[in-house]
């Protein structure tokens, strides 16, 4: 699956829509499938001018804007959890005709734009007229669907969205992205703008029930190396760094251990005067010097390619990973499968956790030996993760002395340690876990999600949460 990246800036001037054209290429170059950029600040449309001879007729071709007029005019209403997937597929499919090659010189030709629209006499009139609004309340989760679709036919998507606080660019930073990058310059309002709307798609995600992650990623630019003293680009740099390691901490539930120093000590885009003038890109004109606006695009896109900007926060101090056991019954197997794709990052590239067997060979509780019931009854094992079927209550007598033993051995801890998951309905009650927090939901099974992705996705983050809740109360409990 690909990424939906949008960029967004509260206030213009900030250098955006050439971040995104220096992205896109870098992105390209690393890409094994495609890349799409995609003009949705209808308004003033401007990607397209650092492209224009690299494009064949590209004047000619309708744009984003004239996609979405034709499926206000030609879908049928679809409430939201009543959509025609295969219609809306088949209407989306239609964005192929909409996407420009974008031919750079000496390079294979992987990377794709969609223009805004077609620039006629009745443009401005069309874009002034066209509700959003009425179109999101027609079709609710038509962008959404349509960001899925694209992620599954490019590797990744850049979208340009408008500046300032209106319905397409909610559209574009809160129903379309998995990652959100965020261009401010080092003043007071364009850095409160870009605060706001991190806070608001944050809300957006959470309000709606929209269960996907979203990774924001902060991008100062026209950093002046030259014309301000040291000191005082250096006291913005501090500025900016607390107001954003405050706002992730809040969005993202992190630890006051969180710390972006490295990151913004990495990542900013130089002002640079000999780019003020035309549509000029770096990475295709300049070499890749340390001091270069080139290299400060590359250092950015380095970042851009994972999931978080802190530095290995909140688990900077693991001395070693937790380990993790999987109660679960045979006939539900193919769960854990499934819900160790979606924590493998944290086993993986963060090594964060580690699991009671290999992923080739779980033991279900049909299959435990003895010696896995006294390292589990011992509390041997970090985390029990317990997948909650009616399969599993039936054998309740099996494994439910080892619990009791697990809960008695981690003392005021056992509320972190225990992660149980609801996969299906079940007929027994569960007071053995009273006071233990179920997910995804303690009403809603993971198998009655409309979308299972999402409910895995939803148990991954409260997997995490458990995780950074249990690592604090140890760190507070030995420093007490």
């Amino acid at each position: 699956m690909g990424e939906i990246i949008t960029f967004y800036a509260y206030k213009g001037g900030t250098g955006r829509t050439m971040a995104l054209a220096n992205t896109a290429i870098l992105l390209a170059r690393q890409a094994k499938g495609r890349v799409l950029m995609i003009d949705w600040d209808l308004e003033a449309p401007g990607l397209e001018a650092y492209f224009k001879s690299s494009m064949a007729d590209w004047e000619k071709q309708k744009g984003i804007f004239d996609f979405v007029a034709k499926a206000e005019k030609t879908l049928k209403k679809m409430p939201y959890g009543e959509e025609d997937k295969e219609l809306l597929d088949a209407y989306f499919e239609e964005i192929e005709k909409l996407t420009l090659p974008v031919n750079i010189s000496g390079e294979k030709s992987n990377l794709y734009l969609v223009r805004a629209g077609l620039s006629n006499d009745t443009y401005s009139d069309r874009i002034n007229k066209f509700s959003w609004s009425r179109f999101y309340k027609k079709i609710p989760d038509f962008f959404p669907l349509f960001a899925k679709f694209l992620s599954k036919r490019f590797d990744y998507v850049l979208i340009d969205s408008r500046t300032g606080h209106t319905d397409i660019g909610g559209i574009c930073t809160m129903s379309m992205p998995d990652k959100l990058v965020l261009v401010f310059t080092p003043n007071e309002q364009s850095l409160e703008g870009v605060l706001k709307l991190a806070m608001n798609a944050a809300d957006y995600r959470m309000k709606f029930g929209d269960l996907r992650p979203l990774s924001i990623y902060p991008l100062p630019t026209r950093v002046d190396f030259n014309g301000v003293t040291l000191d005082k680009r250096l006291y913005w740099q501090e500025q900016y760094r607390i107001r954003w390691e405050k706002m992730t901490r809040k969005i993202y539930a992190l630890p006051s251990t969180t710390n972006l120093t490295e990151y913004f000590d990495k990542v900013y885009v130089r002002h640079d005067s000999n780019y003020a003038f035309g549509e000029e890109l770096a990475v295709l004109s300049e070499n890749e010097g340390i001091e270069s606006l080139s290299q400060d695009y590359r250092r950015f896109v380095t970042y851009l390619s994972y999931d978080e900007i802190w530095k290995d926060e909140p688990f900077a101090d693991l001395t070693s990973p937790y380990q993790v056991f999987f109660l679960f019954a045979e006939a539900d197997r193919s769960m854990t499968k499934d819900l160790f794709l979606h924590i493998e990052p944290l086993a993986a590239r963060q090594k964060v956790i580690t699991l009671g067997e290999s992923t080739n060979n779980f033991l279900s509780v049909e299959a435990l030996d003895d010696g896995f019931r006294r390292k589990i009854g011992s509390g041997g094992v970090d985390f029990l993760v317990i997948f909650l079927s009616q399969a599993l209550l039936d054998q309740r007598q099996e494994w439910i002395h080892e619990f009791r033993e697990f809960l008695d051995h981690s003392n005021s801890f056992g509320k972190y340690r225990i992660v149980p998951i609801l996969i299906d309905e079940i007929k027994d009650n569960l007071d053995f876990l009273s006071g233990i927090p179920i997910t995804p939901t303690p009403k809603k099974p993971v198998k009655e999600w409309i979308d299972p992705d999402e409910a895995w996705l939803k148990v991954a983050s409260d997997f995490r949460q458990r995780l950074i809740n249990y690592h604090e109360k140890i760190k507070s409990a030995s420093y007490a």
